[in-house]
């Protein structure tokens, strides 16, 4: 789809909505309204959302309809939060076939994220056939496997402490991550699925851009998934044990056709839930610090 930016003359009035919504609006001294052709346009299309009018205008982007005050009044601030307390993190999955048509609907709907710089610069990777989920299970039992060595050596531990970040420096030292490392082996060498839960269909969403918010798009993208999952009546979860496995293995990065630079920054479990979660499971309540 074109992204070109244009301005019917018979519809624009001049207003300056378009100019005082843009980021670049210093730039337009003396102006009544965008000019599409700026080169330093950021393709944020504010100006395109916000004109009362409808003249600003998206070659080859078809016309969709307005959002109307009805729909706000039905996603009201109750039943919103309702939605969002009922969402939990599903680990037992039926073993129902999930429909590329509802993978790609999903998918659709990670765009729509808030996006550092509007780069979106983020991409999928799905995995729904058995013999790569496989492949890609026997690799992380490898890759832990291998960590448990090293975790459950006091000699390597202080090896490879000055060598690696503060979160894996606290790993090193915890001893309940260990036990549950030991735990996690011992399940995938009897073959069980600790790690994807024999979801139906696993997403990873990744980025070879280093800069500007990489990490925290793939976040909301997979966010924006998991909610609409649970709005089709299907569950999810999210899954850092492989994240952090795979981005550190070459064989599984090529195992799954990434390239060297593609970081893994979400990794989400999806299918169809076998359980029903029928109330909604407390939180501690989170202090304020007003200032």
């Amino acid at each position: 789809m074109s992204t070109k930016l244009y301005i019917d003359d018979a519809l624009c009035n001049s207003c300056g909505l378009c100019l005082q919504e843009c980021g670049h609006f210093g730039h337009y001294q003396n102006e009544k309204r965008i000019k599409p052709d700026n080169p330093e346009c950021s393709m944020c299309y504010h100006c395109y959302t916000i004109c009362p009018q409808n003249a600003v205008k998206l070659e080859g982007c078809p016309e969709v309809p307005a959002f109307s005050k009805e729909l706000l009044e039905n996603i009201n601030q109750e039943n919103l939060a309702v939605f969002l307390s009922y969402r939990r993190s599903i680990r037992n999955y039926t073993d129902k076939t999930l429909d590329d048509t509802i993978v790609k609907k999903l998918i659709e709907n990670a765009k729509y994220i808030p996006s550092g710089g509007n780069a979106h610069s983020y991409e999928f990777t799905v995995i729904k056939s058995e013999e790569s989920k496989k492949a890609i299970k026997n690799e992380l039992y490898k890759i832990y496997k291998k960590r448990s060595s090293i975790l459950n050596n006091v000699f390597l531990r202080n090896i490879v402490k000055p060598f690696v970040n503060k979160q894996m420096r606290a790993f090193l030292n915890d001893m309940e991550y260990r036990e549950k490392i030991r735990k996690l082996i011992e399940r995938l060498y009897h073959g069980e699925d600790p790690i994807f839960h024999n979801a139906t269909v696993i997403i990873l969403i990744h980025s070879k851009l280093s800069i500007p918010t990489p990490k925290e798009d793939c976040v909301l993208a997979g966010y924006n998934i998991t909610l609409m999952a649970q709005a089709l009546g299907l569950g999810s979860c999210y899954v850092t044990l492989a994240q952090n496995a795979i981005n550190a293995s070459s064989r599984c990065k090529k195992l799954l056709k990434l390239s060297p630079e593609d970081n893994i920054n979400t990794v989400i479990t999806l299918g169809y839930p076998a359980v029903q979660h029928r109330r909604i499971a407390p939180r501690r309540n989170k202090e304020i610090n007003w200032l």
